[in-house]
């Protein structure tokens, strides 16, 4: 057997009990059987030696002490226990940074880099709009043109140039014919 009596065995062995393997083993094996001779003498010390009993007063007093100690000792906190001081620690800290990170205004956005186009001329240079006035006018044509209102006096008022480039501007957009 390679295996030896464990320290746990030996006040067992030295007394006469354990495990029958580990008896049979230290009846074999010197190292084993010095070491079951050793607690055998250690224990016969023990119980030669002459220790006064404690008085009555001795144990009530060691029982309230140890009653105290115990109600004394420090009970472990959950954990979760700490997440409240941090939540309350983590609302000051972005209450503060909230509150005085910004002293200074946004930066305005930039200007534009090109200006707004669009594909209709200046109110002032489109003769378009001076037709479409005439239009609007309507009513009842001949008493119109009496009165110089509409599109028949506006066309007549038109010079060369502007009656060209009214002419192109339709055929261009495919409402009229040739003039």
């Amino acid at each position: 057997m390679t295996r030896h009596v464990p320290d746990e065995s030996l006040p067992d062995l030295a007394e006469g009990r354990g495990p029958d393997a580990d008896r049979a083993h230290a009846r074999v094996c010197a190292p084993c059987a010095s070491r079951v001779a050793e607690a055998r003498s250690a224990l016969e010390l023990a119980r030669r030696a002459e220790v006064p009993e404690p008085s009555p007063l001795y144990w009530d007093a060691m029982r309230r002490s140890v009653g105290r100690r115990i109600g004394e000792e420090r009970r472990p906190r959950p954990i979760w226990a700490w997440l409240a001081p941090a939540a309350a620690a983590a609302a000051l800290v972005a209450t503060f940074l909230l509150t005085t990170g910004r002293t200074q205004a946004p930066p305005a956005s930039p200007a534009p880099a090109l200006p707004a186009w669009s594909a209709l001329p200046e109110a002032e240079d489109d003769t378009s709009l001076a037709v479409l006035e005439g239009l609007a006018a309507g009513g009842d044509g001949l008493a119109e043109l009496d009165e110089g209102v509409g599109v028949g006096p506006f066309l007549a008022s038109l010079s060369d140039e502007d009656d060209r480039a009214l002419a192109e501007s339709l055929r261009a957009g495919g409402k009229g014919g040739e003039s």
